[in-house]
């Protein structure tokens, strides 16, 4: 049996270890037809969002972006007036240092590369009429050719150092159209749930395959037209009548983003399904989008929502609508499923999706 102390102490703790497949109706039993357990699925949103505070899984905790970056901030300002003679640069060191040390990074850089291979099993795993074997190759290629840069040294966020305390992961493409992968030191003290963490590394790696950034590419895949079409219909992007698909006020690339991270994170929660039950699976479950909770505690930033579907259509309808996820919250059976999104061509569809992870 697992513990919290293996989970912390081995990074590969919990990794899928041999080929499993998601649980049918009938192996979760009292589970799906619990009509308490039914009730928490007709507000999801509610259930990730509510208590406020801190919320804890067997893996560890997720707190708010606020309190992560106050606390990287605290510590800055702590190590500035004990070391009064340091210059910036050797206060930044020792910060980074300390935030992001040895354990830690290999813990992260760990999951990074099995979220980099589940994203890939994911798009293997897509027949011939979704992917061709050479757009498949293309997207490997894409995922495979971002970097994943983690300090220590300090001097590597020189170009944005304001990342060393600020919370969340951030993909972008640097001017020469280089793609690169960063964690901010707040989310370091924010996250400790793997589960988060796998849906923050899943959605922010997702970003160098969305459909912007294949566009710019010079790129086209059908797949992705049927999707976008599919967000649509479902409305989990905004059409307003300034939106410009991938420009202004175009929320695409981040509700694709979502997808993406929902699709990987349903694969580690269902591998996570087979040992543990109950209370614990509820918690995973809301502790992998528990910190998009935040932009709901707060005056909405019209900026963010310019490209970010809210916080409720990202938890309620992105997260919260996906099949697998359901089912392991035993919110099946349900007389009316939310619609759901997949890249095959008849859409909306609800079905619980066959997942065979292979060996890490």
């Amino acid at each position: 049996m697992l513990t919290a102390r293996t989970l912390w102490d081995d990074p590969l703790a919990l990794l899928p270890q041999s080929p499993s497949t998601a649980l049918t109706t009938q192996e979760l039993g009292p589970v799906a037809r619990n009509p308490a357990r039914m009730l928490r699925c007709h507000n999801i949103y509610r259930l990730v969002c509510q208590p406020k505070g801190d919320s804890n899984d067997l893996t560890g905790f997720v707190r708010t972006d606020l309190v992560g970056e106050q606390q990287a901030e605290a510590l800055l300002q702590k190590l500035t007036q004990e070391n009064p003679g340091w210059t910036t640069e050797q206060v930044q060191e020792e910060f980074a240092q300390q935030i992001f040390e040895p354990k830690k990074r290999r813990s992260l850089e760990a999951w990074y590369h099995w979220v980099l291979r589940a994203i890939e099993r994911f798009i293997e795993r897509q027949p011939s009429e979704i992917f061709t074997s050479r757009e498949k190759k293309q997207l490997r290629a894409r995922l495979r050719a971002t970097q994943f840069q983690l300090p220590p040294p300090a001097s590597l966020y020189q170009d944005e150092p304001d990342l060393l305390t600020r919370s969340g992961a951030f993909y972008e493409r640097t001017p020469d159209n280089k793609m690169r992968f960063r964690i901010g030191g707040g989310y370091i003290l924010a996250a400790r749930s793997r589960f988060n963490i796998i849906n923050t590394l899943a959605h922010e790696l997702a970003h160098a395959i969305d459909p912007c950034e294949i566009l710019d590419a010079h790129l086209s895949f059908p797949a992705y037209d049927r999707l976008t079409a599919c967000f649509l219909k479902t409305k989990l992007i905004a059409t307003p009548k300034n939106r410009s698909e991938c420009g202004a006020h175009d929320q695409l690339s981040e509700a694709f983003a979502d997808w993406v991270a929902t699709q990987i994170v349903s694969e580690y929660l269902s591998q996570f399904a087979t040992e543990f039950r109950g209370a614990q699976i509820v918690n995973a479950a809301r502790n992998s989008v528990r910190d998009l909770c935040d932009d709901e505690e707060e005056p909405q930033d019209p900026s963010d929502l310019e490209f970010h579907p809210s916080a409720r259509v990202r938890i309620e309808k992105i997260f919260g609508a996906h099949p697998t996820i359901r089912h392991l919250l035993g919110c099946e059976p349900d007389e009316t499923p939310p619609p759901y999104c997949f890249f095959e061509p008849e859409f909306p569809i609800y079905r619980i999706p066959e997942i065979k992870p292979d060996s890490f």
